[in-house]
C-alpha cells in the first residue's frame, strides 16, 4: 500500500521548506560566454537573503550549470520565478539549448525520516536503564516523531482478537532488557484502563486513526493499601483519592502525534472514541511488568504484568490470547465466569473475596 495517495504526507514531518532546481546548457560555440552569464547570476543568487534558507550552484562542467535554492514556502518561491528567475532567463536565453532551461523542478525539503527498521536501530542503541530517570525522554520523543509509519512495514503486527473484536490488542515488535516495543491495535470506542507505569518510560506515537490520550494526577494511595502492596506487591487491592484530569491529548494525523508518561506525571489511558480502528506504537523502557489499576471513583489494584499474554511476538501470533485475556493485563472474569457456567469459578469475583475494597473490580473489557 503506497502512502503517497495517503492523507498523511512524509514532507509533513519537515520543516516545509521548499527546493527549487533550475538547469542549463550552453549552445554549441557559446560556452566562453555561458559561463560568463552563469558566473555573474551565480553571484547574484548567493546574496538573496529575504525567504531563502539556502543557496547552491552545481557546475558540472563548463557549459552546464544546476541553481538549487531552498525556500521558506512555496509562496517565497514563486514570487523568486516571477522575479529574479525570469531576469536571469533572460540573460541567458541566447546563449543556452532551446532558450531556456533544459530541466526544472520543485518540491518539499524531503525529512531525514525514520523507517521502521531505522527507528527500531536508533532505540536499541539510545535507551538503556532500569527505569525512567535514566532516559533522555526528549530525544527519543523526536526520533519517535520523525517515523514515517508504511502500512507494508507494520501490517504483520495487526492482529485482532476474533473471539471479542471489541479488545484493544498488544503485538509485540521488538524487545530487550531495556524495552519492549508494541503495535497497539485499537477498535472503535475502545478504552484503556487507566494505569501507571512503575519504573517505565511510555512513549506513544500515532501509527494509524486517531485515539486521545487522558492524563490524571498520579493520587494518593491510602496507608492500608501501601502496606498491603509491601505484603503482596503484584496483588494489592486498595483505595485512592479520586482522580483528576491534567490533560487531554488528540493524538491524529492533524494534530499531536505522539505522548510520553511515567508516575512521577501522572497516570494515563488512551481510548478510541472514533468509529474507525486505530494503530499506536507503544514503548516502554523497560518493559512494563507491574503497573497499578485505577478508578476515577478512587480504588486502586496493582499486579503484575510480567506473564502478560502478547496478541502476537514478531508478526506471528502466539496462541496465548484466549478468551479469557485481557489487554490490561488483568482477567477477563466475565469471560471465565461465563465459559465456566455451572461450576465453581476458581478465581473469586472481585466484590466477594475479603481483598477487595467496596466497589472495587477489575477494569472491563475494552469496549
Amino acid at each position: 500500500m503506497s502512502n503517497c495517495g495517503s492523507k498523511r504526507k512524509l514532507c509533513d514531518l519537515g520543516t516545509g521548506e521548499v527546493v527549487h532546481l533550475i538547469s542549463y546548457r550552453a549552445k554549441e560555440g557559446m560556452v566562453d560566454e555561458f559561463e560568463r552569464i552563469v558566473q555573474e547570476t551565480a553571484h547574484c543568487m548567493y546574496h538573496l537573503q529575504a525567504g531563502i534558507s539556502d543557496v547552491r550552484v552545481c557546475h558540472p562542467k563548463c557549459g552546464e550549470i544546476v541553481f538549487i535554492l531552498t525556500f521558506l514556502s512555496n509562496e517565497d518561491m514563486q514570487k523568486f520565478k516571477q522575479g529574479p528567475e525570469q531576469d536571469a532567463a533572460l540573460a541567458l536565453a541566447s546563449v543556452v539549448e532551446g532558450g531556456e532551461p533544459v530541466y526544472a523542478t520543485s518540491g518539499c525539503l524531503m525529512p531525514a525520516a525514520h523507517t521502521l527498521p531505522s527507528l527500531l536501530a536508533f532505540l536499541k542503541r539510545s535507551i538503556s536503564g532500569t527505569n525512567f530517570a535514566c532516559h533522555k525522554v526528549g530525544k527519543v520523543k523526536e526520533q519517535i516523531k520523525n517515523w514515517f509509519p508504511r502500512r507494508e512495514e507494520y501490517e504483520k503486527y495487526i492482529h485482532w482478537d476474533q473471539q471479542d473484536p471489541k479488545k484493544y490488542t498488544r503485538n509485540l515488535i521488538f524487545a530487550n532488557e531495556f524495552m519492549d516495543v508494541l503495535l497497539m491495535c485499537w477498535p472503535p470506542g475502545c478504552v484503556s484502563a487507566i494505569h501507571s507505569h512503575d519504573e517505565s518510560s511510555c512513549w506513544v506515537a500515532l501509527v494509524e486513526g486517531e485515539v486521545y490520550e487522558v492524563q490524571y494526577t498520579m493520587p494518593k494511595m491510602d496507608i492500608q493499601f501501601i502496606e498491603k502492596e509491601m505484603k503482596n506487591p503484584t496483588g494489592a487491592v486498595g483505595r485512592c483519592t479520586r482522580l483528576r484530569v491534567i490533560g487531554e491529548t488528540k493524538l491524529s494525523q492533524d494534530t499531536a502525534s505522539g505522548a510520553y508518561a511515567n508516575d512521577e506525571i501522572g497516570v494515563h489511558r488512551i481510548e478510541n472514541r472514533s468509529d474507525k480502528p486505530a494503530f499506536t506504537l507503544y514503548v516502554y523502557a523497560p518493559g512494563l511488568r507491574k503497573m497499578k489499576i485505577f478508578k476515577e471513583t478512587g480504588q486502586v489494584s496493582v499486579f503484575s504484568v510480567a506473564q502478560v499474554s502478547y496478541m502476537s511476538e514478531y508478526g506471528s501470533k502466539t496462541g496465548n490470547w484466549t478468551t479469557t485475556t485481557h489487554p490490561d493485563g488483568i482477567l477477563d472474569i466475565q469471560a471465565w465466569n461465563s465459559e465456566q457456567a455451572g461450576r465453581p469459578s476458581p478465581i473469586p469475583s472481585p466484590s466477594s473475596g475479603p481483598a477487595a475494597a467496596p466497589g472495587l473490580e477489575p477494569p472491563p473489557s475494552a469496549l
